[in-house]
């Protein structure tokens, strides 16, 4: 079903980082960049960021130019068979956790509609973003991003096979990046052990974890190309796009929450909000963010923890009744029962009077990662009023979800760590099929 095979990947040369650091080349996904980070990636000329983070119109064709500079001048340099490639992450969320590896590969996956259930996706995308990096895609011709696919491999057997090819000789690069993620990349040329994965992964389907605007661009892409080709019988490079492949087993796969900050209401809805929320929801109050904080490690499900900085009320709520999300989302919804519904059909839509538009446009909703502390941010940042601190969307709804395609509300998952961007990539134009 899932079609996958090797390509002759681009990264940076290897002349090229004896004298550049990795650490300084490589960047984060451009969705997760903060203005912040932004300023520091990009005081680097040769960092990656420089290719990805284009918005205005004439900053798409100024990463196309940079980008066939730096193949002139040997900055990145094209790999030598069709490979796949190992992409190894080492983690520690903090002081006290242990050390995690997640381990998958990269490869060349063939695009498929939505409706085909053999790649899935598992929660709802803003449009916006799509448009975004289609222009991106037209004027460069690359796959600069991964997209980050998930399969289920109960036997592990692709994971043995990936561990077995982490050999010295077939390390490309490794580096530590400011998190403290340790990346390593492997290449699987052997044509032998190509086929087994292929083998193993092709009954299966993939689930979307991370990259859903990117898959949306790469179809549209497509379309667009097998329309000016007049849709030729033979494959195109636009068939295909480039993953990073993770087996749902695999040890280090972990899901952290995604928090919401509201701004820009109008100040009479945010105020006695906890007093609005008493017809929906069980409702805690607390002195602190610390005693906030120790409810949340032991509460009951469907608990949400909430900061009101306009009047500094801490809290937590819990839904009394699940048959209120039966009546709002059907019964044949089986992500209806997920805290982020709860909070945006019932918090959102009916408390606050945040729309489906406004939330999908992010008017009034930001949201933050839960790697970074969102207090902090909330503090720092004047216009935020609320703060909803949530709990991690647990790996199992996500393969229930994309099962019965259903998607989730918009930032339900955040699968860490991020695939980095810098490591590898690929030309639509060099690839041969």
């Amino acid at each position: 079903m899932a079609v996958v095979k090797p390509f002759r990947g681009y990264f940076y040369s290897s002349k090229f980082i004896e004298k550049h650091p990795l650490d300084r080349l490589a960047a984060p996904p451009y969705d997760v960049i903060s203005e912040k980070e932004k300023i520091r990636l990009t005081e680097d000329p040769y960092n990656f960021a420089h290719l990805t983070l284009g918005k205005a119109e004439d900053d798409y064709q100024k990463a196309k130019q940079l980008l066939q500079s730096w193949i002139k001048e040997g900055v990145v340099e094209q790999d030598e068979a069709p490979s796949f490639y190992i992409d190894e992450q080492e983690f520690q969320l903090n002081s006290s956790s242990p050390r995690k590896k997640r381990t998958g590969f990269v490869g060349l996956v063939r695009l498929e509609p939505w409706d085909k259930k053999i790649i899935m996706p598992h929660e709802r995308t803003m449009p916006k973003y799509s448009q975004d990096r289609l222009k991106l895609l037209r004027a460069t011709r690359a796959n600069l991003e991964q997209i980050f696919g998930i399969f289920n491999d109960s036997l592990g057997t692709i994971d043995q096979l990936l561990e077995e090819n982490k050999k010295e000789e077939n390390l490309i690069l490794q580096f530590t990046d400011y998190q403290g993620v340790v990346h390593r990349l492997w290449r699987i040329k052997e044509p032998k052990v190509i086929d087994q994965i292929r083998r193993i992964l092709n009954p299966r389907t993939i689930i979307i974890a991370d990259g859903h605007h990117r898959y949306e661009t790469s179809l549209m892409y497509r379309e667009e190309r097998r329309k000016e080709l007049q849709d030729p019988w033979e494959e195109i490079p636009e068939d295909y796009v480039m993953m990073t492949l993770v087996n749902m087993k695999n040890p280090g796969l972990l899901i952290l929450p995604t928090h919401r900050l509201v701004h820009n209401l109008p100040e009479e809805r945010v105020r006695d909000f906890f007093t609005k929320c008493q017809g929906y929801f069980i409702v805690k109050n607390f002195a602190n963010e610390r005693e906030m904080d120790e409810f949340l490690q032991t509460a009951p499900p469907h608990t949400i923890g909430v900061y009101n900085k306009v009047e500094n009320k801490w809290g937590a709520i819990t839904l009394k009744d699940l048959k209120v999300m039966d009546q709002k989302l059907g019964k044949e919804s089986v992500n209806r029962y997920l805290d982020t519904a709860i909070l945006h059909e019932i918090v959102f839509k009916e408390i606050l009077g945040i729309n489906q538009e406004a939330q999908e446009e992010s008017k009034y909703v930001d949201y933050l990662r839960g790697t970074k502390d969102v207090f902090t941010l909330a503090q720092e940042e004047n216009h935020y009023q609320l703060v909803f601190v949530m709990r991690p969307t647990p790996l199992e709804r996500v393969e229930e979800a994309a099962t019965y395609a259903q998607r989730m509300p918009q930032k339900s998952t955040y699968f860490y760590p991020k695939v980095w961007s810098g490591l590898v990539f690929r030309l639509l134009d060099e690839v041969k099929l």
